[in-house]
């Protein structure tokens, strides 16, 4: 939960406008954070008012609905502009009315104790936020109530929003995550991660295809990045310290697999430069949003795709 809350947070950096209701303000969202201009077209509604003269009176009041007009999250604001500053107790809740989270904000960061149930009502962990960002994991439970985790000591099980599939889990000492921690990235990735005290030691992305999954070799149209690939590559491309101060530059090409709904998985390298641009590139590229998948015989088919970056230091 504290993952989605933060995304909230950050989408309220996008919008460009709300619209005026009942003393308040109500932004009509897509889940990406886009502003949209009617209730129908947007995913979830955000409305913000005035104080509350009976709570605090400097913070204004703020409600998240879904798309069916339940209630999901109630908390307060610093401000009622498009920059949101949370501040305060929160309550999430789940499609029927049960409670999913409470929490707290400082100055827009959780902080203090978050409380977290499965959708049967019962308790599913127990987190501590320093005011630094620390997290410590103080209790976890499966979901009949046996005890996972106690006093900061066990098994941790962390499930995707809706609870529907593991998404990783591990061991936690002394409160923070210890040993190895694996998971899924989607459908066809799997990770394994190493800490220790707390710290992330390192982390491997393998793939795993399904049984059923079949590689398309031949296709009628190629995948294609929905945008202009230079802009996304030239916002998120770093040049390496490294490779710049030894005039590294040239071409790393790239692996990937396109799949049917256009995310991209294996991503690997076929041939690097070195000097950090090799890792820089598969870095970006697993940034990239979902592309257009390929098209054979007009249905979308999984293909193994291959896409050159070009370092030039310029003079």
């Amino acid at each position: 939960m504290h993952k989605h809350i933060l995304t909230l947070v950050f989408s309220f950096l996008l919008f460009t406008g709300a619209f005026a209701q009942k003393g308040g303000l109500v932004y009509y969202l897509k889940n990406n954070g886009k502003l949209v201009s009617t209730k129908d077209s947007a995913d979830y509604s955000m409305v913000v008012l005035p104080p509350d003269t009976s709570a605090d009176k400097s913070l204004f009041v703020v409600y998240e609905y879904d798309k069916n007009g339940k209630v999901r999250l109630v908390t307060s604001s610093k401000t009622n502009d498009i920059n949101l500053l949370y501040q305060g107790r929160y309550i999430a809740y789940f499609p029927d009315g049960k409670k999913k989270t409470m929490g707290s904000f400082e100055n827009g960061k959780p902080t203090g104790r978050e409380i977290d149930f499965y959708p049967n009502g019962k308790l599913y962990v127990i987190k501590t936020y320093s005011l630094y960002g620390k997290v410590f994991f103080n209790e976890c439970k499966d979901t009949i109530g046996n005890t996972l985790t106690e006093n900061g000591k066990g098994k941790w099980i962390q499930y995707n929003d809706d609870f529907t599939e593991i998404l990783t889990e591990g061991n936690i000492e002394n409160g923070v995550k210890e040993g190895e921690w694996k998971g899924r990235v989607n459908k066809y990735e799997y990770f394994k991660s190493f800490y220790n005290g707390g710290e992330l030691v390192k982390s491997d992305i393998y793939y795993k295809p399904d049984i059923d999954t079949t590689i398309t070799k031949t296709f009628d149209i190629a995948p294609l990045f929905e945008g202009d690939f230079g802009r996304f590559l030239w916002k998120n491309m770093r040049y390496p310290a490294i490779a710049r101060e030894n005039g590294i530059k040239g071409k790393v090409i790239i692996s990937m697999v396109v799949e049917t709904d256009g995310t991209l998985t294996n991503v690997k390298l076929v041939k690097g430069i070195g000097g950090g641009c090799d890792e820089e590139a598969v870095r970006v590229i697993r940034l990239s949003p979902p592309w257009k998948p390929a098209l054979a015989n007009g249905k979308p088919v999984r293909v193994v795709y291959k896409v050159p970056i070009v370092y030039e230091l310029s003079n």
